[in-house]
């Protein structure tokens, strides 16, 4: 049996898991407060209006399958939008954050950019929706069809990372 090398103890007995919170405003979950996956409050409320705006030109335009399936889309995009996120604050001051800076750029964190991949994609699944809302029995069946055919691919890819 091979032994390995002694370290120093990580913690002082506590438990692991346990966070210990050193000075500052304490890290909480909330929705009221823009984090890292989430829209703060302005964006959740204008997300919601949008989400909301789309029922009035669905029912103005005899948009009868769309009024039908809204609440299940509806749930499923609201329950997204307000879900909470872990936010943590800002405790340091702008010295300790410019020393960090110089003696390790790549210490902070840059968000990553909104990809052409991505776009793409929600593009298409917003022009899918507009056009299975709107169209007629023609283009409804196309839209459902190459979105089964886009769930599989995406099913596929998923299972095998």
């Amino acid at each position: 049996m091979r032994e390995l090398t002694p370290r120093a103890a990580l913690h002082d007995g506590d438990f692991v898991g346990s966070p210990i919170h050193q000075g500052g405003d304490t890290p909480r979950w909330t929705r009221w407060e823009a984090t890292a996956t989430t829209f703060g409050p302005v964006g959740r409320i204008a997300a919601t209006a949008v989400v909301f705006g789309t029922l009035i030109p669905t029912l103005a335009f005899n948009g009868f399958v769309y009024a039908i399936t809204f609440p299940v889309v509806a749930v499923l995009l609201l329950r997204e939008i307000w879900a909470k996120g872990w936010y943590v604050p800002e405790t340091e001051s702008p010295k300790d954050d410019r020393r960090r800076s110089e003696a390790s750029p790549s210490v902070r964190a840059q968000p990553e950019p909104i990809t052409t991949r991505s776009l793409v994609r929600w593009g298409l699944v917003l022009g899918g929706s507009v056009a299975f809302a709107y169209g007629n029995a023609g283009i409804k069946a196309g839209v459902a069809s190459f979105a089964t055919i886009a769930l599989l691919v995406w099913l596929r890819t998923s299972f095998d990372r």
